[in-house]
Parts: structure tokens; sequence; C-alpha cells
């Protein structure tokens, strides 16, 4: 246990974010582009049959997977109609599930970098070992086949994939897709995929890798209700998987969590059934910040930023300074009460990452402050 304790460290964008609210809280002017979370009100149908579970005290045990109704939902608003659908609280608990039920010790998992602060420490809590596969910067960071064969080693059981990629908002391509699903079928591996950005793709439509159908064999597709309905504090995940690994998953969070919370249940029940034309659009909101938020940061000198294709963060590129990422972001905050999340969260030094989950006027702020910060370089 003090082994365990003494190597997993906390999130660091979960303590960043923290840092940035207690300041805030302390009376400082602090601009915190450092949450991946939507920062718009969840649909008034949700909040609706939230309070009417409450009210009709539906605040017991439900099963470990997922009450059958949202599960039905769930296939129904995705098209997932083979595996088992499977409920829990929130994407990160069916992730480390995953990954605990199909590697340990003695086990590699392949990770595409730059990668989601927490992989890494997941791939480790399981007993296993993270290796990582550099995507390519000269290709919006996305990893090749040739990258992860060239990563692969004999004790390799899976890739842990993100798409759309959180922190470059990277969106991959069918054509890009295609030889990633090919490269686990070839090598006989599980591939455990977060979709949780799916809904925030702004320029083409997301191609889902539920749509290859001779990986779902092997495929276990994760998804949540945190960005897509700005419910992130109502903890609601959900996954699709074959049925003899959803058994193991099912039991491994049995014992581990217990089960989804129910208020929760019924609040993405509502929404998941929901007329999609009656829903608020997120996702042109998104667009339309990325869309005021690009050119400012284009102009910036000295910073390198690529239009981003989904999910709603900048990549932005300070090398150009001499400057480490982390002092970069501590010096941001001290002097202009920006806060942005260092690369080296995501395994990628010479990179912040920004949020564009502030109102707009925020974020033309933000980025006049970045401008005058830089300028002192």
């Amino acid at each position: 246990m003090k082994t365990l304790m003494r190597n997993v460290p906390p999130s660091i964008t979960m303590s960043l974010d923290r840092q940035a609210k207690a300041l805030i809280a302390s009376g400082r002017d602090v601009i915190n582009l450092t949450a991946g979370q939507v920062d718009l009100p969840m649909p008034e149908i949700g909040k609706t049959a939230l309070i009417a579970a409450l009210e009709a005290d539906r605040t017991g045990y439900i099963p470990a997977s997922g009450s059958q109704d949202v599960r039905d939902a769930v296939r129904k608003r995705f098209g997932w109609n083979e595996g088992e659908v499977l409920i829990s609280a929130g994407a990160k608990p069916l992730v480390s599930a995953a990954i605990a039920c199909i590697a340990g010790p003695g086990d590699d998992v392949l990770l595409p970098t730059p990668c989601y602060t927490s992989y890494p420490e997941m791939i480790r809590l399981a007993g296993a070992t993270p290796v990582f596969a550099e995507g390519d910067p000269e290709n919006r960071f996305a990893v090749s086949k040739d990258a992860l064969e060239n990563a692969l080693t004999e004790r390799t059981r899976a890739i842990l994939f993100n798409n759309p990629v959180n922190p470059t908002g990277t969106v991959y391509r069918r054509d890009e897709l295609r030889p990633i699903a090919d490269f686990c079928i070839e090598h006989d591996l599980w591939l455990v995929a977060d979709e949780v950005y799916g809904a925030f793709v702004y320029d083409e439509p997301f191609v889902s890798l539920y749509g290859f159908s001779d990986v779902r064999d092997r495929l276990i597709l994760i998804n949540s209700a945190s960005k897509m309905f700005s419910m992130a504090g109502l903890r609601l995940g959900y996954a699709v998987m074959p049925d003899a690994v959803a058994d193991a998953i099912s039991a491994y969070l049995s014992h581990t969590l217990g089960c989804p919370c129910s208020l929760s249940e019924r609040a993405a029940l509502a929404v998941l059934n929901a007329d999609e034309t009656t829903l608020p659009r997120f996702r042109d909101i998104f667009r339309a910040r990325r869309d005021t938020l690009y050119p400012l940061l284009s102009a910036i000198s000295g910073i390198g930023v690529a239009k981003s294709d989904g999910a709603f963060y900048f990549w932005l590129d300070i090398r150009a300074y001499g400057i480490e990422e982390d002092a970069f972001c501590r010096m941001l905050l001290d002097e202009e009460g920006v806060a942005l999340t260092p690369g080296s969260a995501f395994l990628c030094p010479g990179f912040v990452r920004l949020a564009y989950t502030q109102p707009e006027p925020k974020l033309l702020e933000a980025a006049a402050r970045l401008r005058r910060f830089v300028g002192r370089f």
C-alpha cells in the first residue's frame, strides 16, 4: 500500500483546475482555461427528470451495470446493435475497469501520445506497463500504424485510443482509423476506445470505431454524458463491448465502484430519449468559440497553433520562447491571471493546452493577456 500511494501522482489537470478556482475564490482575477468541462447548463429536460427522480425517492441501489431502460436508450442513441452495453459512474471508471480486466502484471498497453493525463496511471494501476507511441507532429499528432508497429512488444495486450483527442483536438478520419483497426486485428489486441468528445467534431461527420464491424469482437468503446450533455458532475458513462469481457468488467465494477447514481441515470435517460432538435446545440457554440479564437491565437508571434478539428482545446506550441512549459504556465498565471495546462501533463513537452470552456468575452480577454505576456520575451 505504501508503494502504491507513493507512486501514483494526482491528476495534473484536476490539480491545476483546483488551484485556479482557489485563486478565483480568494479574489484574484483569473481566467481558468484548464478544465475540460462544458461550461453550459445541462438540458432542461434532464434537470426536470433529475428533480422528479429525487422527489420520487429514487435513491436506492441499482444494478452495477446500469438499469435496463438506460442501457437500452444508450444502445438506441448510438446505434450499438451488437455487444453488451454497460453503465457506470463516468467514462473514467469504465476505461480503468477495461484496462484492469484485459491487462495486468507483465502486460504492455500501447498508448498514443500526447494523451490524457490519467491514461498512463490507469495502466500502471492495473499492474501493466504503458508503452508510448508518439503521434506525428507533422500530421496533427495523429498516431500512425507504423508508430504502433514500432512500439509493439511481445507482451502487448491492448491499445488505449482516444478520438477526438484530448489534448490536441485532433479527429481521426476514416482512412486513419482503418489501419489502427487492422493493427489490432493482425496482432490480436484489445482496442479500448475513448470517444467522449465525439459530439464535438466541427468540420466533418465524426467516424466512430464502432463503424468497423470487423473489430467489434475486440472493441471496448466508451462514451459519457459529461461532455455531450454537460452532466460532468452527475458522473454517468456508458460503454459497449463483447459479451465475454462485459461480464468481467461488470463484476469488477460491482466490487470496486458499486452502481451508478440512480438520479443521474434518470436525468441521462430523459436526455438520451429526447428529440435531437429540442436539445441545446453545444457543438455550434463551441465551433463559434473556436472560429473566433483561432485567428487571435494565430496572430500571436511565436505561438504555433492548429485549428482544432474537435473536442474544445487548442494545442499551443511554445517552443519558440525557449522556456519550459510548466514555468510558462506558472508565469502566465502569476503575471496575467490566465490558467493553462502544460504539455508535460500529456507527455508532450514544449506545448500547452488551452480549453475554450469559457464564454467568448473571457476567451477574448485571455487571448489579449496571452499576447501581452509573450510580448515580454
